[in-house]
């Protein structure tokens, strides 16, 4: 039996309240469920260390599905990604856009204080079409990536289209 949908991505943000305020300013997400956790429970269900608490916020786009859920632990926050993210584990969170509206959230992210990595760049990948997208990084470091995709029917005729 295949597993649903993604339910939330939870990111270790160091300040949860300006991290929630961020993605609520840069993508139109709204708050929901906010809680502490901390506790036996929590400890060995996500096997953290005894005595580990955090706040949590929950953030929800224009769909119920695919929430993001902001971590801020107790103790102090660190970095190891190297600069070029090449460590296992989550490389990216990445968002679907409508293309009409990339620039004017690439400028968004900037005026807000996130590290655009480019502008909004068009790539052909091959078997699918063409993507725009950037990459950014929020106010905690973690990288971001902005998509506008092809339509269903742009990547079926692509795929004619290299099949001949």
């Amino acid at each position: 039996m295949p597993v649903s949908e993604v339910h939330h991505v939870a990111v270790t943000v160091s300040d949860v309240d300006r991290a929630a305020e961020f993605y609520e300013q840069a993508l139109g997400y709204r708050r929901t469920l906010r809680a502490d956790v901390g506790g036996p429970g929590i400890e060995v269900s996500l096997g953290l260390p005894a005595g580990t608490t955090g706040r949590v916020q929950y953030l929800q786009g224009p769909s119920r599905i695919g929430q993001l859920e902001l971590i801020e632990w107790n103790g102090t926050p660190t970095r190891t990604a190297t600069g070029g993210h090449l460590e296992l584990g989550t490389f990216l969170l990445s968002f679907a856009v409508p293309r009409d509206e990339l620039d004017e959230l690439h400028e968004r992210l900037v005026q807000l204080g996130a590290e655009c990595l480019s502008p909004p760049n068009r790539v052909l990948l091959d078997n699918y079409g063409h993507i725009t997208a950037f990459a950014a990084r929020d106010l905690d470091g973690n990288l971001l990536e902005f998509v506008a995709l092809p339509s269903r029917e742009e990547v079926m005729a692509r795929r004619r289209e290299s099949d001949s």
